[in-house]
């Protein structure tokens, strides 16, 4: 704690308590205006520019949702572009009383992530004691959606990060073991995926040979798919769901729910077969291949069974390169722990998309990813963040916020 004068750090955990004691989950449009307020009031303090815009999202059309801006005074700047932190406001759960039990704050929200928009007004007050201006370019945005994978996040991601010259993102690192934590410099991608079987249906003790089963047409194709996964940090292929049966049970699932558990269609080949998922990669040529290689299984599996087979892809989400333009300040990021006198790893292939993944280009800028602090239990009742690394991370903030106003 010498590094962190204690008045910072106490007025730091004041504020942190005080936003998780504040209830704002998705969905609540006054509780997250309570907190956008209560931020914005807070780095006003601290010297930036904010303002709260109402915005409506295609998921709650009636409710203005806030999304946070908080500017130095030369974002608007275009021969550099801005250096973009970005967080949320939004948490899984209501809120419950913070409590501390020794090192540990549990309260809603402690790391996921009230805990990273915490951090950024420790370090502000930090590098004012220090004597230091923060990034004159520097814009925070603060979104309320994060946690239903909302338009509004897209949108502000999209918006600011094709002008940004760096993307910092707040969210949590991890605990990394012997007194270790993580940072994020790479991010898998996503894709998903819809497979539909079309078989013959026949009676199964009159006429079995004469059906073709849709099912075992999927599942052929999906114990194969699965097996395209790999474990050394290659893709993975994710099976969802599998549902067949009768076309009347497939296509109308709500309908034919009581036949479960009972005897009736069971003397039936099933005539059809729907099977859902995703995959996931961390390199963008991968998702090519990746979905080449599972619409080829869906051509075999139709040949091998007689059945109608089809195979598409939706929602395609790159990947976050970790040897990308980032790979200096990781360096930089590493080396400012140790000097501080602690360990930081980095991941390089964090599975959970979040919002450098939503990025128009992800490997054109700089992404420092995971700058908040750890804990454990997110998104549950026992959420806490570890009071060592909030102050860990108050001043490697600090340092790295510090580092680039010296750059510049």
């Amino acid at each position: 704690m010498d590094l962190l004068p204690e008045p910072i750090f106490r007025d730091t955990l004041d504020l942190l308590r005080e936003l998780t004691a504040t209830s704002s989950p998705s969905g609540d449009p006054e509780g997250l205006h309570r907190v956008a307020g209560r931020l914005a009031s807070a780095l006003r303090d601290r010297g930036l520019a904010t303002e709260i815009q109402e915005e409506t999202s295609p998921e709650m059309e009636e409710a203005g949702l806030p999304v946070l801006h908080a500017r130095g005074p030369e974002t608007s700047r275009g021969d550099r572009g801005h250096l973009l932190l970005i967080g949320h406001l939004d948490t899984v759960l209501p809120a419950a009383e913070p409590r501390i039990e020794g090192d540990r704050l549990f309260a809603t929200g402690a790391i996921d992530m009230k805990g990273g928009l915490a951090t950024l007004v420790g370090a502000l007050d930090l590098l004012r004691h220090r004597g230091v201006a923060p990034p004159p370019d520097l814009l925070l945005v603060v979104v309320p959606d994060e946690e239903v994978g909302g338009s509004l996040s897209n949108r502000a991601v999209r918006r600011w990060g094709e002008s940004a010259r760096a993307l910092w993102v707040l969210e949590p690192g991890e605990p990394a073991g012997d007194d270790a934590e993580t940072i994020v410099a790479g991010r898998r991608g996503m894709f998903q995926w819809r497979l539909e079987a079309h078989g013959q249906a026949a009676h199964s003790g009159l006429h079995y040979w004469e059906g073709r089963s849709a099912l075992a047409a999927a599942a052929r194709w999906a114990v194969k798919a699965e097996a395209l996964s790999s474990r050394d940090g290659g893709p993975t292929v994710n099976v969802g769901r599998l549902v067949a049966g009768d076309a009347t049970f497939v296509d109308d699932l709500a309908a034919s729910a009581s036949l479960l558990g009972t005897e009736r269609q069971l003397n039936v080949v099933p005539d059809r077969a729907v099977a859902e998922g995703e995959t996931r990669f961390l390199r963008a040529w991968e998702s090519d291949e990746l979905a080449r290689s599972l619409e080829a299984l869906a051509r075999d599996a139709a040949v091998e069974t007689g059945t109608s087979v089809t195979f598409a892809t939706s929602q395609y989400i790159p990947p976050v390169d970790p040897h990308g333009p980032q790979t200096s300040w990781t360096r930089r990021a590493v080396g400012l722990a140790a000097q501080r006198g602690w360990r930081l790893e980095v991941e390089t292939q964090r599975g959970g998309i979040s919002f450098p993944n939503f990025l128009p280009d992800p490997g054109r800028i700089c992404v420092l990813d995971g700058l908040g602090p750890v804990g454990g239990g997110m998104h549950t009742r026992e959420e806490y963040v570890d009071l060592r690394s909030l102050a860990r991370r108050i001043v490697l903030l600090a340092d790295l916020l510090e580092a680039d106003t010296r750059q510049i």
